[in-house]
């Protein structure tokens, strides 16, 4: 059943710019499918990821990378550095 439900959110996306324009600011796969259960749709997060891997004539399917991206040190600038000044070395 649930894949009936994505089949038909996907194809509506096509027609339907409200949907559109709501689940484009979405982030995760959940989201997506929070979104999608306003509009009536029932499907999971889980069950969205699984049927990203199949061929919709007109809609593409991006993944994103929403893992965690932290600098600790990469700029090679050592604050502690006594030639430091605000970011730049004299």
């Amino acid at each position: 059943m649930a894949k009936d439900q994505l089949k038909a959110f996907i194809s509506d996306l096509k027609r339907n710019k409200e949907l559109f324009n709501a689940i484009k600011v979405a982030a995760t796969a959940n989201e997506i499918s929070e979104i999608a259960s306003v509009f009536g749709y029932e499907f999971s997060g889980d069950e969205l990821k699984a049927i990203s891997k199949e061929n919709f004539p007109g809609i593409k399917i991006k993944k994103q990378d929403t893992s965690p991206s932290y600098s600790f040190g990469e700029s090679g600038i050592d604050p502690n550095e006594k030639n430091y000044k605000e970011g730049t070395f004299y």
